[in-house]
């Protein structure tokens, strides 16, 4: 088989990159509509916070649904139904004429665009292995950290010229986009069997993973860390103004501060993990958020005397954060390669759910004050941390086996 072409790469890592960002375009493009939609629907800020709420749950689902579907009937198949799904759905939160049915799309949305991440890990898996892959994911993991930084300025530009349901019909159209992409992606997975798929199956599979001690180091090691990442979304809009000082409106630059960390931690990452390989990088991150979590805290207690050092401790911590995404997903998924679909449902749903719930925890203990996220947050370090022990241990017990 002919190597392919440069231009066919080029359009396999755009299409990449559009599926590892489905989450975060359907999310981010339309934060600017929700005053707007609320009001015309009839709802309450709570109302609109909830679809946010549903579109998370519908994606942490989803992963559990396509991941499996993949490895039964091939990658390209059920990426692109799930795609169509997202259009559907796109256009269906369009049409909403109440807050009742705009919730029930947005979480079948949410499990539509869960179809975009946890294949496109998937389809890493397949064709790069070990270092290769952490790299390339971290590479894609970049590019999409763009999308967070510029959506929420598309969204406001849309609606100059219209009404906050044409922000769904653009996510309608870059599902189309993705679609006409997806029909240029080739299969990467020759591992599919005519073996009949059961939710039983699929629960065995998590509870499999779950209970084998380097898989569950990873997950710790990237769900913690990133769950920390959400524990600062969750409650930067309230301790800026009431620590700081600073007014809300500023919230997009302390947004870009976090995105640029994460983004030059993962761009570091694509260069370090092919010298130094996925676990020493993985350590290296891990270490530096821990440390970076331990200095916030000690100076949370006078953070507004600290304005400047803080911001720069929080995009150090992202930066850590950025180290250590794609090496933990990249090693978690390299322990099932013939089942690297399941394995990335299996990552993905626990990813967005723990994180979601730690989120929301932090902002329920909010206080008014630093100490309560910055503690939330070195909690969250110290268990990702934790987990190098996980993965060690299993190494260790399979050189003594040997």
């Amino acid at each position: 088989m002919s190597p392919p072409s440069r231009s066919g790469e080029t359009l396999t890592y755009i299409t990449l990159v559009s599926l590892v960002a489905y989450a975060a375009i359907a999310t981010d493009l339309y934060l600017p509509a929700i005053p707007y939609m609320i009001e015309d629907l009839g709802g309450t800020t709570s109302d609109g916070q909830l679809t946010l709420s549903v579109f998370m749950v519908g994606l942490a689902f989803g992963q559990l649904v396509f991941g499996p579907l993949s490895d039964r009937f091939g990658r390209v198949p059920v990426v692109r139904a799930g795609t169509a799904l997202f259009l559907v759905t796109s256009v269906l939160c369009a049409l909403a004429k109440d807050m009742g049915f705009m919730w029930t799309m947005r979480g079948l949305q949410g499990a539509a665009a869960a179809s975009g991440p946890v294949i496109a890990r998937a389809i890493v898996r397949d064709r790069y292995e070990g270092n290769r892959a952490a790299q390339v994911m971290s590479t894609l993991s970049a590019a999409m950290a763009i999308i967070p930084m510029i959506a929420p300025s598309i969204g406001a530009l849309i609606l100059q010229f219209a009404d906050w349901p044409a922000v769904f019909v653009a996510l309608a159209v870059f599902a189309a986009l993705v679609l006409a992409a997806l029909s240029r992606l080739p299969e990467t997975t020759s591992n599919t069997t005519g073996e009949r798929l059961t939710l039983l199956k699929v629960l065995s599979s998590f509870s499999e993973m779950l209970r084998r001690h380097s898989f569950l180091g990873y997950q710790m090691a990237g769900s913690f860390s990133f769950a920390a990442l959400f524990v600062y979304l969750s409650t930067v809009a309230f301790f800026l103004p009431d620590v700081f000082n600073i007014p809300t409106s500023l919230f997009g630059y302390a947004f870009a501060l976090t995105v640029f960390g994460f983004m030059t931690g993962s761009l570091i990452n694509a260069r370090l993990v092919m010298r130094f390989g996925m676990n020493q990088t993985l350590k290296a991150g891990l270490a530096i958020s821990l440390l970076c979590a331990v200095v916030i805290v000690v100076l949370s207690a006078n953070a507004s005397d600290y304005l400047y050092v803080m911001a720069a401790l929080s995009s150090i911590f992202f930066l850590g954060v950025g180290l250590t995404s794609s090496n933990a997903s990249m090693g978690a998924i390299s322990l099932y390669a013939h089942r690297a679909g399941s394995a990335s449902a299996v990552y993905g749903f626990t990813h967005a759910l723990l994180a979601s719930a730690v989120g929301a925890v932090a902002g329920l203990l909010y206080q008014g004050r630093l100490l309560e996220p910055a503690l939330i947050m070195l909690g969250c370090a110290m268990l990702a941390f934790s987990g190098l022990w996980l993965i060690h241990r299993q190494s260790h017990n399979q050189r003594a086996d040997t």
